[in-house]
C-alpha cells in the first residue's frame, strides 16, 4: 500500500504538479446500479443543466486515514487542491502515480465525486492509456473503498496485473487513466478467430502481434463493422498485397456479398481500388477477423507508391 510515494520523493511542488493526469468523467446518470451505489443523505441532487461547477475537497478512507502520517497527507491534500473543477453530476478518475511492480502495475488515482451525495463505486472497468493507445484493462471492485462523500475526491491503489497488459511497449510521453463503465454505446471485439488456411502459413510471431493488435483497437459504435489495415506490401511480380482486420459490432454474423476497398499512399494518391468478392468473409458478433486481398497489377494504378503510411477505406 501507498507505493505512489515512491514517485513523490525529494519533488517540489511544481514536480508534484506534473504527475497529475487528465480526468475521466462520467455522468452519474449513465451509471448501472451494478457499477455505483447512491447512498441517501438530507440534500437531493439537483438538476442543473451540466453547467454548475464543484470545486472538491480531499477524502481519504477510514484505512488511509489511520496509516498516513502528516507529510503524506498534506502531499495528497496539495495534489488534490490542483485537480480542476468538475461539472456537478459526475464521478471521474484522474490518475497522479504509476509504479512498476515485479508482478503488474500499480496505479494511484483520485476517485471523484461532484454529486450532492455519498457514492460507493463497486464493480467498474479501467484501462491505463500510455499516449492514447490503450496498453492495460482490468475490471475491478472498489467496495473496499468506501462512500466518498458529495464533492470530494479520495485516493486509492489499483494493481493493474501482468495479465491486464495488451502489450509490452513501456515506451511513451503521457499516460491516464480511464474509467469505463455506464450505457454502453460502444463494444470491444477483442475475440481473435483466425480462417483455419490463413493460420496454418503464419508464424507464431505473426499471430502473436495480430493478437496484440485486437487487444490495443480502440472500441467501436455498436452496430457498426470497422476494418483496419495493418500490413501491405508489393511483390515482385506487381501484385499489391493487403491485410485487413474486419471488427464487428453487431449482434450478428456479418457476411458481405461484396466490398469496395481503396487504398492511398503516405501522398494521398490513389495506389489500388476495386470492387471484390467478399461472400468468404464471415465474422462472428464480437470478433476480429483478418483478410487478405491481392491486387493484381492490372489494378494498382501506382506501382512506386510510398507505402511506408498509408490509409484504406472499405465501402
Amino acid at each position: 500500500m501507498f507505493s505512489f510515494m515512491k514517485n513523490f520523493l525529494g519533488k517540489d511542488q511544481q514536480d508534484l504538479k506534473k504527475d497529475i493526469q487528465e480526468e475521466s468523467a462520467i455522468d452519474v446518470a449513465e451509471l448501472k446500479n451494478t457499477e455505483v451505489e447512491m447512498e441517501s443523505n438530507e440534500q437531493q441532487e439537483e438538476s442543473v443543466g451540466g453547467v454548475e461547477k464543484i470545486r472538491t475537497e480531499l477524502s481519504l478512507s477510514p484505512i488511509w486515514e489511520s496509516e498516513l502520517d502528516s507529510e503524506k497527507k498534506y502531499t495528497l491534500r496539495f495534489l488534490q487542491e490542483e485537480l480542476p473543477e468538475m461539472r456537478k453530476g459526475m464521478i471521474s478518475v484522474t490518475g497522479f502515480s504509476m509504479i512498476p511492480q515485479p508482478n503488474g502495475m500499480t496505479v494511484a488515482m483520485f476517485f471523484r465525486n461532484s454529486t450532492n451525495k455519498p457514492v460507493r463505486i463497486k464493480n467498474v472497468g479501467l484501462a491505463i492509456y500510455l499516449d492514447d493507445n490503450a496498453f492495460a484493462r482490468i475490471k475491478v471492485d472498489l467496495s473496499d473503498m468506501g462512500a466518498i462523500p458529495p464533492h470530494t475526491s479520495r485516493p486509492w491503489e489499483v494493481l493493474f496485473p501482468e495479465e491486464s497488459y495488451l502489450h509490452e511497449n513501456f515506451t511513451f510521453n503521457r499516460w491516464k487513466v480511464v474509467m469505463k463503465a455506464g450505457r454502453n454505446s460502444h463494444v470491444w471485439p477483442r475475440n481473435l478467430e483466425l480462417d483455419p488456411e490463413m493460420e496454418s502459413r503464419m508464424t507464431d510471431r505473426q499471430k502473436d502481434r495480430l493478437e496484440a493488435l485486437t487487444q490495443s483497437l480502440p472500441m467501436i459504435p455498436i452496430n457498426t463493422v470497422q476494418v483496419t489495415g495493418f500490413d501491405i506490401g508489393m511483390t515482385k511480380e506487381g501484385h499489391l498485397v493487403a491485410a485487413m482486420l474486419f471488427r464487428n459490432g453487431m449482434g450478428h454474423e456479418y457476411r458481405p456479398d461484396e466490398i469496395k476497398l481503396t487504398i492511398a499512399d503516405a501522398n494521398g494518391d490513389l495506389v489500388a481500388t476495386g470492387v471484390l468478392d467478399a461472400s468468404s468473409i464471415n465474422v462472428k458478433p464480437g470478433y476480429s477477423r483478418p483478410w487478405m486481398i491481392v491486387f493484381p497489377p492490372n489494378l494498382v494504378k501506382k506501382p512506386d507508391a510510398d507505402l511506408k503510411r498509408w490509409t484504406l477505406e472499405v465501402e
